[in-house]
């Protein structure tokens, strides 16, 4: 019986050694292939999303040179006078073609009538273009800039097409045209060899180049095409190539091959971008690593499953409850070992906590009183965390934490103690150290931060503010020397963050007013002591007050008047400024709701908007707001900074839309300050632009201020966009201003900010 036993087990684990490695093999397989897809896909995307962003480049680079021979006298003086000897673009294309990744460009100026008045690539000219130009007929229809990609009888080219005006009047427009080559070249150099190809259907109206070009009726656009990449295309189905959604792998050229459709404007397949990459070239090191992971755990498994059935087999039944007792305790000693560990560190970054750190902190307090020695503590925050948090999410927030961990570990010594206080808040303990020592290495911080980190393919830049506290002369105890150290930390914040700052007596100073101050704009909002001022806006043609801006003003019981630089920035940082504008809206209403009662006509209310407002609740305040006072929306305008809108375009784009949808106007304060995008611009819900008084303040004398404004003026006449100029104190800027076309004026020289009362006297004195 004991023999027939063992038998049977015996082929029990001979047929489980069967199942088991069958399983193995099979599992290992599927994950290998499986892992291979993803990255290929990867690189599939990678191509893609580089394509796309390089064609969004280039066509916005060739609307930018657009724009900026829109302004050009001489362009405009020649068709003025109808002589084209004035106008030579040939050398611009040189110039361009030498200092910038512009290759290739040509440009030509069409008439009002639609004929070829000048073209950069040849001495003819005067050909009428109605009757062969769809974008020409829509230019004299309706001016407005153009951009497009198109094939014409040379090649597939980026187009685009900007009106020319002089003193408001149509009198043409200049159109730039460059080449598809430079995008091969680009993604050449990022080991892609790629071909670009035009559609069979544009075979017959490419008829000025080579039949050379051709491949089954595919004209190849690349100056210098790959030869590789082209004996490829001939031996394969390139209707199949073209379709490809994914990736394609050709065994016998060893690449993987993808595609990028680029559509004309009727939404049809114009161009195809082929990439082939080397599967030699692909990093595949992370797929070994996971197979040679995968095959371990397996052969762990399978191991520790036959010792597990040979120590059943053997042990008897006593000494295996011996045993498992045994390891009951040892799991308990470890359960508390972890739950001691979980209880002094943080679950994310594994570095102590507040508690360990302060327990160490006051043992080697302790220590370096006996020994006469210094301890530095160093309180570091980072910098536009949350920025980082809002937009890729919490979960690259967590990462880009474990990833400053380890920058932080390198760049101390093997002595220090670095902790995580929670959040975005470290804590670092420096024993028996001096200042001239510690400023090394807090600039050793400070070095490694400015390396971008790179998660999830994501690039994010981030800094320290960094305050010092040093024992015993900033404190006898740890909870003193962390509160100054935070207190120093702030300090760096406000000089700019991505520094660091020593603490001293007038920090705490500081945080003590800083606490004043907080408690006093509470008392404020409940007291009502904040108080509108208005600043009429002028349409200069008729003198006649179109709107107003409401400005705050804050009359404190003791320190009089006080002007909202001084505290509008620390009601922001405290999470205070929505509740202060939403009390500035509801009382700015209340004011112009009696005025126009009385008979007075104050036009548009302008209200300055922060964009730490605009969240998911703002729509539902303002509508609250309006409801409660009964002021028409048509009446109410939102004023908002270019660089607030940078920072976070998408959401705050979808707010805009759904805050312009109730009638209430937008307006971008202070143009031309925020560094924004041409392709944001065109897609913000925006009504108006509003000329920064930086550049305002120095016009008509300065040539750069004149053309930075007559720029701004042209862009928001094709745009539509209605105009207004702020920090006009002269009459010569005024005429200035008027003159080019921008009507609506804001400055000292009609009237600075007012109260309520001088501002209803003004509008009755006007009237």
């Amino acid at each position: 019986m004991k023999m027939k036993k063992s038998f049977r087990v015996v082929l029990l684990g001979i047929l489980f050694l069967l199942i088991y490695s069958t399983f193995s093999f099979f599992y290992v397989q599927n994950s290998v292939k499986e892992l291979q897809h993803q990255k290929f896909l990867a690189v599939s995307n990678d191509f893609k999303n580089k394509v796309n962003t390089l064609i969004q480049e280039k066509q916005e680079a060739v609307i930018l040179v657009s724009l900026s021979l829109a302004v050009n006298r001489n362009i405009k003086e020649s068709l003025l006078t109808n002589d084209h000897t004035k106008i030579n673009l040939a050398d611009f294309s040189k110039t361009l073609a030498n200092n910038t990744s512009l290759q290739n460009v040509w440009f030509q100026v069409i008439d009002t009538k639609g004929v070829s008045f000048y073209r950069s690539w040849t001495k003819k000219r005067l050909d009428s273009l109605v009757d062969i130009r769809l974008d020409v007929n829509k230019m004299l229809a309706k001016p407005q800039v153009i951009s497009s990609i198109s094939t014409g009888k040379f090649d597939i080219t980026f187009k685009s097409m900007i009106p020319l005006y002089n003193d408001g009047n149509f009198i043409g427009s200049i159109e730039t045209i460059a080449k598809f080559n430079s995008i091969a070249i680009k993604m050449n150099k990022e080991t892609f060899e790629t071909l670009v190809l035009v559609d069979k259907s544009y075979k017959e109206q490419l008829t000025k180049v080579s039949k050379s070009r051709f491949i089954e009726d595919y004209f190849v656009a690349n100056l210098d095409p790959g030869e590789r990449f082209l004996s490829l295309l001939k031996e394969v189905d390139i209707q199949k190539t073209i379709s490809i959604k994914e990736y394609e792998l050709n065994k016998k050229y060893n690449v993987l091959i993808t595609s990028y459709k680029q559509p004309d404007i009727h939404g049809k397949d114009m161009g195809y971008i082929l990439m082939a990459k080397k599967i030699s070239e692909i990093d595949m090191s992370e797929l070994d690593e996971t197979k040679k992971r995968v095959i371990s755990v397996l052969v762990f498994i399978f191991f520790l499953i036959i010792a597990l059935a040979y120590y059943i087999y053997i042990v008897n039944y006593k000494s295996f409850v011996q045993r498992q007792n045994e390891k009951l305790e040892e799991r308990v000693a470890l359960k508390t070992s972890e739950l001691n560990h979980i209880a002094h560190h943080d679950s994310l970054t594994k570095l102590p906590n507040r508690l360990l750190f302060l327990d160490r902190l006051k043992q080697t307090l302790k220590y370096a009183t006996r020994r006469k020695q210094s301890v530095g503590i160093l309180f570091l925050d980072l910098d536009r965390f949350k920025e980082v948090n809002d937009t890729h999410g919490h979960g690259i927030g967590d990462k880009l934490l474990i990833e400053i961990t380890n920058k932080l570990k390198l760049a101390l010594r093997d002595e220090d103690t670095i902790a995580r206080l929670g959040g975005d808040e470290f804590t670092v303990m420096l024993s028996n150290i001096h200042e001239t020592a510690l400023v090394k290495i807090v600039n050793k911080i400070i070095d490694s931060m400015q390396d971008k980190v790179i998660i999830e393919g994501i690039e994010i830049y981030t800094t320290f503010s960094i305050g010092i506290s040093m024992f015993p002369k900033d404190g006898p105890t740890s909870d003193i020397l962390l509160r100054n150290a935070d207190t120093a930390m702030y300090k760096a914040k406000e000089n700019g963050k991505n520094s660091y700052q020593f603490y001293d007596v007038a920090m705490t100073e500081m945080a003590f007013k800083r606490i004043d101050l907080e408690n006093d704009i509470k008392h404020a909002l409940e007291n009502g002591e904040f108080e509108p001022y208005f600043q009429v806006k002028v349409d200069a043609t008729s003198d006649k007050t179109v709107g107003l801006e409401a400005l705050i003003r804050w009359n404190h019981p003791t320190k009089g008047l006080v002007f909202p630089d001084e505290f509008i920035p620390f009601a922001e940082e405290i999470g205070l400024i929505s509740a202060i504008d939403n009390y500035m809206m509801l009382e700015s209403m209340k004011i112009v709701l009696s005025w126009l009662k009385d008979g007075l006509n104050p036009g548009i209310l302008s209200l300055n908007l922060s964009a730490k407002q605009l969240d998911n609740n703002y729509m539902q305040e303002v509508e609250d707001i309006v409801k409660s006072t009964g002021f028409e929306y048509k009446n109410l305008e939102l004023e908002i900074l270019e660089s607030q809108v940078i920072n976070n375009p998408k959401e705050v784009i979808e707010i805009l839309t759904q805050i312009r949808e109730l009638g209430v106007k937008i307006s971008i304060d202070d143009f031309g300050t925020g560094y924004s995008s041409l392709s944001y611009l065109k897609t913000l819900p925006i009504d108006k632009l509003k000329i920064d008084r930086n550049f305002v303040m120095n016009i008509p004398a300065d040539k750069d201020d004149i053309a930075i404004v007559k720029t701004i003026i042209n862009l928001a006449q094709n745009l539509k966009l209605e105009l207004v100029a702020e920090g006009v104190e002269t009459q010569e800027q005024a005429d200035f201003l008027v003159k080019e076309g921008c009507n609506v004026l804001q400055g000292y020289f009609y009237s600075k900010p007012i109260s309520a009362k001088d501002c209803k006297n003004y509008l009755k004195a006007k009237q």
